[in-house]
């Protein structure tokens, strides 16, 4: 009987605990579902101050949500934040008040009483930051960030007028060891100074990597050999810049934004530049000229001395030193002398429209078949190119090595003359006939 009793109650107690579970289960689902369906209908915009406004947020949530609110909740937000960090400050000065007078025994766990607080207040007064700057940003009340700058400005002084220096220098080593703090700041600085040592190094690597497989690719590219490697670089250097402000804390998004549009500015106010600087990367793609060719332009010849992305340096024959902006030279006219590694020249000879054109021409096939500087191959052409006002235009073309072109070109103009001369072959000059007619008048007396 006692046991079919106890089977009795047991078997009620575990339906009756199974009940209880069931019950609590589909409690906590619905409040649960209410909670959720709370959330979903809450204003976001309420959840952002209240995350901004709680005690216990990390700096980085807290950096987010400021984004979204307006001056009014950051004036709000800004005084609860600072009567945080004055809170904070009172208690430390207790502590350290009563530390004076405490028992030795009770020293050890008052110290430990005042740093916990400092170490709170490290995130307070950081939090703080982050909110008085926010309002900053969105042009807040003049007199409330008076208020504030002028309380950030007098915290650390009147944290050293009021404290003993024995306590200062706790205060600051936990400081120093905070995550929030020194180890922070240190970590940051160490990060940064890493990040843009390597991207220099690397810029650096990258240069002379890309300038050696320009100049074997192309021993004739050597404008993109010069140029390109100094773009590789500063680009690296430039990128490695950026996330060495992203290592001490920078924000790299607004930075970035701030870049943009003083680079719009610069960039309109510096047009002509950039027109020059874009000329020169268009020219890299072209290649119509290298260091050491003879070009030739808007009637300027020289020897190319030097190319960057902004000009081009040429040092003329009378040993002039001329530079031209890329832009001029992408969209003007540029002719290149010794591109190539033959020439031809052009001479032309006038003789008289009675002087034998044969004998002519043979004395100047003899001239180009005498000297050695005169190419087999390709032939040279002398013909009858034209039949001018005042003489027969005789064109002798040889072709020469590049660098013999001026050279044949000034002595054949001398020489041909002279041999033509010799043989009774005078160059023909302009010469105009005038025919006087007179009427005479006959009188008739005569």
């Amino acid at each position: 009987m006692m046991q079919f009793s106890f089977d009795i109650i047991a078997r009620a107690f575990v339906s009756a605990c199974t009940m209880v579970l069931s019950a609590a289960l589909l409690l906590s689902l619905y409040l649960g579902a209410a909670n959720a369906q709370h959330l979903t209908h809450s204003d976001p915009y309420q959840n952002s101050i209240a995350i901004a406004s709680d005690a216990n947020v990390h700096e980085d949530v807290l950096a987010r949500h400021v984004v979204a609110l307006g001056v009014d909740d950051l004036t709000d937000l800004a005084d609860i934040w600072q009567r945080r960090v004055q809170t904070n400050l009172s208690k430390m000065a207790d502590g350290l008040t009563r530390l004076k007078t405490v028992a030795d025994d009770q020293v050890p766990e008052l110290v430990a009483e005042i740093k916990a607080i400092n170490r709170q207040n490290i995130g307070d007064f950081q939090n703080y930051i982050v909110v008085v700057n926010a309002l900053g940003r969105k042009d807040g009340p003049e007199e409330e960030l008076k208020k504030h700058e002028g309380f950030i400005k007098g915290f650390v002084g009147e944290l050293m007028l009021s404290y003993q220096w024995s306590a200062i220098a706790h205060l600051s080593w936990d400081w120093l060891r905070s995550g929030r703090g020194g180890l922070r700041a240190l970590s940051g600085i160490i990060r940064s100074v890493l990040i843009l040592g390597a991207a220099i190094l690397l810029g650096g690597a990258l240069k002379r990597l890309s300038s050696q497989w320009l100049r074997k690719r192309d021993e004739e590219h050597q404008i993109a050999a010069v140029v390109i490697p100094n773009v590789i670089r500063w680009s690296v250097i430039a990128l490695g810049l950026l996330f060495a402000m992203w290592g001490l804390g920078v924000n790299i998004g607004v930075t970035t934004a701030i870049i943009g549009g003083i680079g719009f500015l610069i960039a309109f106010m510096m047009q002509n530049l950039f027109q020059s600087v874009i000329g020169g990367f268009l020219l890299q793609t072209t290649n119509p000229y290298s260091k050491g060719d003879i070009i030739s332009i808007d009637q300027t010849i020289g020897t190319v001395v030097d190319v960057n992305v902004i000009s081009t340096k040429l040092r003329t024959f009378d040993n002039r030193l001329v530079q031209i902006p890329n832009q001029s030279i992408w969209q003007g006219s540029m002719e290149n002398l010794t591109k190539y590694r033959v020439r031809r020249v052009d001479l032309v000879f006038g003789i008289g429209y009675k002087d034998d054109i044969e004998r002519a021409k043979a004395i100047l096939a003899e001239m180009v078949a005498a000297d050695e500087r005169c190419l087999k191959s390709p032939e040279a052409r002398i013909f009858v190119g034209e039949l001018g006002p005042s003489s027969v235009n005789i064109f002798c073309r040889p072709w020469v090595r590049t660098d013999d072109y001026w050279d044949v070109m000034w002595d054949f103009t001398e020489t041909g003359k002279t041999l033509l001369q010799n043989e009774g072959i005078f160059i023909a000059y302009p010469q105009m006939d005038v025919h006087v007619h007179t009427n005479e008048v006959v009188s008739p007396d005569s």
